[in-house]
């Protein structure tokens, strides 16, 4: 006579298995978006400096200059040139997270890339200098995963969101709004890019 299980014990098996993969899924989704969002911010940020770097390079332009001195002039006149831009939009175009979350950034252009990455160039004008005495222009906002929700603004560094602040200087963008320590959305995004948490920061 073979000896096999009764249904009673493989339908216990079958609800702890459940009970562990109900505690164990939503976690582990969550760790994996939020390293998602911080490979984005970086291939992101990443993208925008090359993107600056090659535009000064081939034409001696850089932001703030004559046709590079307002928002849509920085987006038609070097990021669609320099960038795999596939679509734009203007202010009213935008999804509610650009313009919002007390970022501080008009939407005046908002564009595209081929990877699925939406891009808000906020008004621009000479903001600086910084205590460098380097000049910044304006602000640009990023959110990784463009329509794909959650569009939230990215306030701690311990939970990132898709969506992040930056600062565009003359042939650079830098994460977070240059000389704005206060704003949690500011510090935020420089701690997602550099892989730092909040407490560890708030330490020093």
């Amino acid at each position: 006579m073979k000896k096999g299980f009764t249904l009673a014990e493989v339908l216990i098996t079958l609800v702890i298995i459940g009970v562990i993969a109900a505690m164990t899924i939503p976690t582990l989704m969550n760790s994996t978006n939020a390293q998602e969002y911080r490979t984005g911010l970086k291939k992101a940020i990443s993208t925008l400096n090359q993107a600056l770097s090659l535009n000064y390079a081939l034409e001696g332009t850089s932001v703030g200059d004559d046709n590079l001195n307002t928002a849509s002039g920085v987006v038609n006149n070097l990021f669609i040139k320099r960038m795999s831009v596939v679509s734009t939009a203007t202010s009213g175009g935008a999804n509610g997270a650009f313009g919002a979350g007390g970022s501080g950034v008009t939407t005046d252009t908002v564009f595209y890339t081929a990877d699925g990455m939406r891009f808000a160039v906020g008004a621009i004008a000479a903001a600086g200098p910084d205590d460098s005495g380097e000049y910044y222009y304006g602000n640009i906002l990023i959110d990784v995963n463009g329509e794909k929700g959650p569009n939230t603004l990215t306030t701690t560094s311990d939970s990132p969101r898709d969506t992040y602040v930056g600062t565009l200087y003359g042939t650079r963008v830098v994460a977070g709004k240059v000389g704005d320590d206060s704003s949690n959305w500011s510090k935020a995004a420089r701690e997602v890019l550099f892989d730092k948490k909040s407490a560890a920061v708030s330490a020093h």
